[in-house]
Formats: C-alpha cells, sequence, structure tokens
C-alpha cells in the first residue's frame, strides 16, 4: 500500500477538490499549481530561488493523476499530510516548495514562502507504484 498522503484535517478548512485535469502524470503528496491552459502541474516555482518570490501553490495532490485526467487536490490550512520530499528533513523546520513539487527545508523564512512546517523528520515511504519516496509530515500553513 502507498503512504497516506492526508492524515487529519483536523476540523480545519479543507476541502478535497478536482480544479482541472493534469498535464503529465502527477504523484500524490506533490505540490501543485495551474498553468496557463488552465492545466494541473506540479508545483515549478523554486522558493528558495531569488527570484520566486512569494508564489503560491494550489494544494496537495491527493493521489495519483494520469496525464490528461482529473485531480484531487488538498486545499486549506491546518491540514497535516505527508508530502513528498526533496532531501531529508528534521522536525520543526519551515518547509518551501522546489522546482518539482517537493519540499526543502527554508534557509530564508523571510525572502520565500513557507508553505508548511515539518511535524517530524522525513521517512522513506512508498509511492503508489511501489517505489521508495522521501516524505515529511507536515502542517500546511
Amino acid at each position: 500500500m502507498a503512504t497516506e498522503i492526508l492524515l487529519n484535517d483536523g476540523g480545519a478548512p479543507a476541502r478535497i477538490m478536482n480544479l482541472g485535469l493534469a498535464n503529465a502524470a502527477i504523484e500524490a503528496g506533490m505540490f501543485v499549481e495551474i498553468n496557463s491552459s488552465g492545466l494541473i502541474i506540479a508545483d515549478s516555482d523554486d522558493q528558495e530561488a531569488s527570484s520566486s518570490g512569494q508564489k503560491t501553490s494550489l494544494g496537495v495532490l491527493l493521489v495519483d493523476a494520469a496525464s490528461s485526467g482529473p485531480t484531487s487536490i488538498i486545499t486549506g490550512k491546518g491540514v497535516v499530510c505527508n508530502v513528498q520530499a526533496a532531501e531529508a528533513i528534521t522536525c520543526g523546520h519551515e518547509l518551501t516548495v522546489d522546482n518539482a513539487g517537493k519540499v526543502e527545508p527554508t534557509v530564508d523564512a523571510d525572502a520565500h514562502r513557507v508553505v508548511g512546517k515539518a511535524l517530524a523528520a522525513s521517512f522513506n515511504g512508498t509511492d503508489s507504484g511501489g517505489n521508495t519516496t522521501v516524505f515529511v509530515k507536515a502542517l500546511i500553513i
């Protein structure tokens, strides 16, 4: 079984919504955004890059999306999810999104948009394809 993505919405105003079709196959646990054609893509705005500013994501993909298929996106704040991580992360780190839709620890929260807070150290989980993937339990903020 793949790693569970949505852990607890805690009564938060979270919604799971289909906001469009996937531009390409996207794995669950990735942060996503919408492109100029109205298709859902993995968030590619590297928040640690100096030119990224304060760009936002739509949310976290709940289940894998096939190319041209519907998407189930977890939106809202105060939601606890297992999200895909680009690298090992320790508990307590503020998280930003890299250029592939995965989270990474931020080094400068004043200049970059924080999307979450690590509630535990990262761990190796399994994606729906049975591949080992790094995840981190995060509070989406």
